[in-house]
């Protein structure tokens, strides 16, 4: 993930949990994102975005038909009827428009993953955290290093100018050694 992707994340889940979650145009390159395999009608999309994050976000009508209507207007996506439905179908022009914008796409894509894996955790802990460990894959100690760091963040949350730095360095390596991977880059 880059510094690009890494920033969009993180104002993004700041963001989830009230109001609006997703501006217009991030609405429809998540579209676009779905559509990138096979044509669907609105409330499939609303399914398909429901499903995604683990019933998590799923946009009004009143939000999705306007966002599809406006790639329509763009060439990004054409309309097929299909019986009483419109289905949507991403165009070449839309499947390069979300080629060149993959890199705000895909961390809008992995926000809603994580709200899935998240809420499934949460849900499945209530009962046991082996239980919430064996369906997300998250062992107990990573969701409480998890916590622990944000309350260690939050406990702090008036340090001076040289405690900033401490920790702005503590951080950057941490990231670094996170991005590498489990290969060591």
């Amino acid at each position: 993930m880059n510094s690009y992707e890494t920033d969009t994340v993180r104002q993004r889940a700041r963001h989830l949990t009230r109001g609006r979650k997703f501006n217009a145009d991030e609405l429809q390159l998540m579209l676009l994102w779905l559509l990138r395999d096979s044509a669907a009608h609105g409330y499939e999309l609303i399914k398909r975005f429901r499903d995604l994050s683990g019933g998590y976000y799923s946009p009004s009508p009143g939000v999705l038909y306007p966002a599809l209507g406006q790639l329509e207007a763009l060439e990004f996506a054409r309309v097929e009827p299909s019986g009483n439905r419109k289905n949507y179908r991403i165009t070449p022009a839309g499947q390069r428009h979300l080629e060149s914008h993959a890199e705000q796409a895909q961390p809008l894509i992995a926000l809603l993953k994580h709200a899935a894996k998240k809420m499934l955790w949460m849900s499945q802990a209530s009962e046991s955290e082996a239980a919430a460990a064996e369906a997300t894959g998250w062992l107990p100690e990573f969701v409480q290093a998890r916590k622990a760091f944000q309350a260690a963040l939050l406990a702090d949350s008036d340090p001076d100018h040289a405690e900033q730095r401490r920790i702005i360095a503590i951080l950057q390596h941490a990231t670094q050694d996170i991005l590498k991977g489990p290969t060591g880059g």
